[in-house]
């Protein structure tokens, strides 16, 4: 008995080559988003995924405080002692720190980042740098040896001002670097830690992350919130599945609570991105 091929009509493979092309790409689709800039890179290589106005100058409100953390981090000294001066105590929205306290560098470092502490992050800045505008420069030298030369810091916390700006890409570049350090990844992927004063003895804090994909986005693993009215809702996320890492910032989002669904829908789709390399 002799079998016969089947031929498939061209228009027939044409249709299908179609239908497959189209379900990949309702897949794949962008979400919509209101952030006003919006970055996702693969962390593993560092190529772009997908961008949104990534070089626009945006306020990066504590967003800042990860460029404070690189260098606070390399200043390689974390028992070291850090008071609170008067000066770093009168630090706007900074609650959970105050003139007079005294903690170990390393656990002042882990207050900054999870809680995200205006009043730690001068505080560590008069520490390493001797002033906080020694430590701006610092910041702005930092910043233009990384290759971020569309960023400018005048704190090391991220209140607005008109002269503290980035972009989505120097960002990227920035955390990028900075979670290639494992203390920092440590940190940010906590969801919360006791830290301890030195002064006054047995006062102990409960820092809980204020990143909820922390929380509730599998495989999250940071970075960073930011908040002000000026510059709305900011967030640096990165999450893990098997061997992949995407790390999205987005700047500007509308709201407090916008910027975590987005960012969930942007590493969702960065994912998708690489399922189908």
């Amino acid at each position: 008995m002799q079998l016969r091929h089947r031929v498939i009509p061209a228009v027939l493979i044409s249709l299908y080559l179609l239908t497959v092309g189209s379900l990949v790409e309702a897949k794949m689709a962008v979400p919509q988003v209101t952030a006003d800039a919006v970055m996702v890179v693969d962390n593993n290589t560092g190529k772009v995924l997908y961008e949104k106005n990534a070089d626009k100058r945006e306020y990066p409100a504590s967003l800042t405080k990860v460029m404070t953390a690189i260098l606070v981090l390399e200043d390689n000294n974390n028992d070291r002692e850090v008071t609170v001066s008067w000066q770093a105590g009168r630090t706007p929205y900074g609650y959970f720190a105050h003139t007079g306290q005294v903690k170990r560098q390393f656990d002042m470092l882990t207050q900054m980042l999870l809680l995200s502490d205006n009043v730690a992050a001068s505080a560590l800045a008069e520490t390493v740098a001797g002033s906080e505008g020694n430590f701006v420069r610092m910041m702005n030298n930092k910043a233009h040896e990384l290759g971020a030369v569309s960023t400018h810091f005048v704190n090391p916390h991220g209140l607005t001002d008109v002269n503290h700006y980035t972009t989505a890409r120097d960002l990227t570049t920035i955390t990028s670097y900075a979670m290639k350090k494992p203390l920092f990844r440590r940190i940010v992927g906590t969801k919360s830690q006791y830290v301890d004063s030195i002064y006054p003895k047995g006062e102990t804090l409960f820092c809980e992350n204020t990143n909820e994909l922390i929380y509730n986005y599998a495989g999250c693993i940071g970075v960073k919130t930011g908040w002000t009215r000026a510059a709305k809702g900011c967030l640096i996320s990165a999450a893990r599945r098997k061997n992949d890492e995407v790390m999205v910032v987005l700047l500007h989002s509308a709201t407090h609570e916008s910027r975590f669904v987005e960012a969930a829908e942007m590493l969702d789709y960065g994912f998708d991105v690489l399922s189908n390399r």
